[in-house]
């Protein structure tokens, strides 16, 4: 990965943080990596905005790699957007069908049991995910 594009927004009253990677090769990936995982971190120390604390959000670093390093790679899946809002923080990736999640995310768990996290997989061949999301919002 080669860098980060950040927008920094306000929806529906409260602060939305996004980053998404500078270039994602989609053309070799699109192919391959046919469905959106959102993997949802729910912060257990964040303000009355939903923003995580200062002190857990620095905490947090390891944590944000750990779970990037579970599903970003060069063969079975991209991530292409961490969203923070109300809360909880939202990491997308586009993943092959074969990725392992839960085996995945069980060991995210046991690095990290104190914090919370859950998961979504569906279909989206077409990306169109992503699409609609940089259109609104990047």
């Amino acid at each position: 990965m080669t860098g980060w594009l950040t927008a920094e927004l306000e929806y529906e009253g409260f602060p939305l943080m996004l980053r998404r990677p500078s270039s994602v090769d989609r053309k070799r990936l699109q192919a391959l990596c046919t469905e959106l995982l959102t993997v949802t971190h729910g912060f257990t120390h964040r303000k009355p905005n939903g923003l995580p604390q200062p002190n857990y959000n620095e905490n947090l670093i390891a944590f944000d790699l750990t779970i990037q390093r579970a599903f970003n790679n060069s063969i079975d899946g991209a991530i292409v957007l961490v969203e923070t809002f109300g809360g909880e923080r939202n990491y997308y990736f586009y993943i092959a069908k074969s990725v392992p999640v839960t085996d995945r995310l069980n060991l995210v768990r046991q690095q990290y049991p104190a914090e919370i996290l859950e998961s979504d997989v569906r279909n989206d061949s077409g990306w169109s995910f992503i699409d609609s999301y940089a259109r609104n919002y990047f």
